[in-house]
């Protein structure tokens, strides 16, 4: 049930943003929409920007299973935005919102848990500290938020594969050089 409840909260938020900016959006107009209480939202979520996150998370977190190794990298990068594209009023609203900070700080965690998966793998077998690991995770993590923030700016309007592929020709061998200048 509280996931259904959850889903359901988070339905009516995608639904708002549409047309709302997300600090224009208020608990009270989202349990409305669901014929919820707000003890319910509250039961659920700490506030608006929490239910954002969740929200944000649920839609990205199917996008990475089963990519993160080098091979499949590109595939993850290129559904992330591909996932930020169909959910493009939550992300342009609160892009444009007081709390574009909060989508940065997200969208670089889920980034960085997804690279530094990519970077483990491709260290298997090789003595690197992992303060090295953690910094080429960090360096890629926002490299790829940047050019996200700006296709965001932009109006999402180039194709993410197109952005992927050249991304690709720049990357390409960098995690494994990287790690072989680090290891001990």
């Amino acid at each position: 049930m509280a996931k259904n409840t959850k889903q359901e909260l988070s339905a009516a938020l995608l639904t708002q943003l549409r047309t709302t900016p997300v600090d224009k959006i208020t608990i009270k107009s989202i349990v409305t929409a669901c014929d919820l209480t707000r003890q319910t939202f509250y039961n659920h979520f700490s506030d608006i920007y929490e239910l954002v996150e969740w929200t944000a998370k649920q839609a990205t977190a199917e996008s990475l299973q089963n990519v993160a190794d080098y091979d499949n990298w590109q595939q993850g990068f290129c559904n992330v935005m591909t996932t930020i594209k169909e959910n493009r009023y939550l992300v342009q609203n609160t892009y444009e919102s007081a709390y574009c900070d909060l989508l940065e700080k997200y969208i670089y965690t889920v980034l960085y848990q997804y690279i530094i998966a990519v970077v483990e793998r491709q260290a298997t077998g090789m003595r690197v500290a992992q303060k090295h690991k953690d910094f080429i995770a960090h360096f890629y993590s926002l490299a790829f938020i940047a050019l996200i923030f700006e296709w965001v700016k932009d109006g999402m309007q180039e194709d993410p594969a197109d952005i992927v592929e050249q991304t690709g020709v720049l990357v390409q061998g960098d995690f494994q050089k990287a790690l072989q200048n680090y290891a001990e």
